[in-house]
């Protein structure tokens, strides 16, 4: 009898730990050949046939790099302006508190209480983000498919450095976003473009990157957004079928890889791919592209000072985990024509419908209760009932009716009747 219970009691063990999640600590190791070295197929397959991206042909060559940090002025001539990949070594500075003070523990004592918002990676897809305190994501992410990409926490600005380049002009006017990405390695992304220009610096861990021309882009089943800007590969880039894709095999591609201290700049619309090991954990710096360079301020700049991201004013901000649209100072109406000015980016117009996914971004809980419109306040800008608006018409918008669209549909404020009024209710 005794020995029938303790097969069942075995029996039950190996029947939970079926049915649950066994969870394994990831490999956070960091040596790893790239780029790969293709060899020629002898079995009658196209090269690189069911292999990652990189593995079809040989690299052109190294994305271009600097050992020192350029100037604002020679760094828009000679790579942003003519959209340019460079990698500056040692572009990040290694002396400040992110470098020398966030291992895991230091995170989760100081910013555990932060909600952020985790993406969970699956073969095949992406599934919902969600939104979570960061101690959890901490405590599991070395066991878990989490991999954390979120707009920088308010408190954790202040312990990371700016990259001197940005620090000045048009750059330092259209910053749109301060991110942190981390995950415990293993990660792959997609091959996709993005609508901002980014600086992308590494902290911890290693990144190798997959840099592709977007003269390339029909090449690769690209799923596009226009409105956003946006575009991703379908391929899966980890087993790419060359019968379905042979075109891959002659695309050429650059490289490089990244490690702490280092920075790349990757130009608006240009393909990449990233694969992250170690215990990642990076910082993007994303800014508005734009036809031209205002230089003011940039004569005085000092690229080798340490400027704190928590000096700069960014489009977008972290609320309670969630992406909002930075409204803390939308009392002054130059900040809604700024906002304007980087939703049109270097495009000629500034459709309604981008504008409205702005307003949804931006608007307060009593916007919504008094049923204010994207459309109503659209109206209010676009005095030329064109549906659109271009650089000329935000720059001729005037300060009081930025203030009124501002203050009275996308975030009013109560009024004193109105607070009597909710307040008997």
């Amino acid at each position: 009898m005794r020995k029938s219970v303790i097969v069942l009691c075995v029996f039950a063990a190996v029947i939970h730990l079926c049915a649950g999640d066994i969870l394994f600590p990831k490999d956070t190791s960091v040596d790893f050949v790239f780029p790969p070295k293709v060899r020629r197929s002898s079995s009658g397959l196209p090269d690189g046939h069911l292999r990652p991206l990189g593995w079809q042909r040989a690299p052109e060559g190294k994305v271009e790099e600097m050992f020192s940090i350029p100037e604002p002025k020679e760094f828009w001539e000679t790579h942003v302006k003519p959209k340019k990949p460079l990698v500056i070594r040692e572009g990040f500075n290694q002396s400040t508190p992110c470098f020398q003070l966030w291992d895991d523990k230091y995170l989760k004592n100081t910013y555990g209480h932060i909600n952020i918002e985790v993406t969970t990676k699956k073969p095949g897809k992406i599934v919902e983000p969600q939104i979570m305190p960061f101690k959890r994501f901490l405590l599991r992410y070395n066991l878990e498919d989490w991999y954390l990409v979120s707009p920088l926490p308010e408190e954790m600005l202040e312990e990371i450095p700016a990259v001197g380049s940005l620090m000045c002009g048009s750059f330092k006017e259209h910053l749109q976003e301060a991110e942190i990405w981390m995950s415990s390695g293993g990660t792959s992304s997609a091959l996709h473009y993005d609508p901002d220009h980014n600086m992308h610096c590494l902290i911890s861990g290693r990144k190798d990157i997959i840099m592709i021309d977007p003269k390339y882009k029909d090449r690769f089943e690209m799923e596009e957004n226009k409105e956003e800007g946006t575009g991703h590969s379908t391929i899966d880039m980890e087993m790419i079928n060359m019968y379905e894709n042979s075109k891959v095999g002659k695309t050429n591609w650059r490289w490089t890889t990244l490690w702490p201290g280092d920075c790349i700049f990757i130009p608006q619309g240009h393909l990449h791919q990233v694969r992250s090991y170690g215990r990642s954990l990076s910082v993007t710096v994303l800014w508005t592209p734009m036809k031209e360079f205002n230089d003011t301020g940039c004569g005085e700049a000092n690229v080798t000072a340490h400027v704190p991201l928590s000096s700069l004013d960014f489009v977008w901000k972290l609320y309670d985990g969630q992406r909002l649209i930075n409204t803390d100072n939308y009392d002054d109406p130059e900040v809604l024509r700024k906002h304007l000015i980087s939703l049109l980016r270097n495009e000629p117009k500034l459709t309604r419908e981008r504008f409205f996914k702005y307003f949804e971004k931006a608007r307060n809980d009593f916007s919504r209760s008094k049923g204010q419109t994207p459309h109503a306040a659209f109206r209010q800008l676009d005095l030329k009932k064109k549906n659109y608006l271009t650089a000329k018409d935000i720059n001729r918008l005037s300060s009081n009716l930025l203030k009124r669209v501002a203050t009275k549909y996308i975030r009013p404020a109560e009024d004193e009747y109105e607070k009597v009024l909710k307040d008997e209710l």
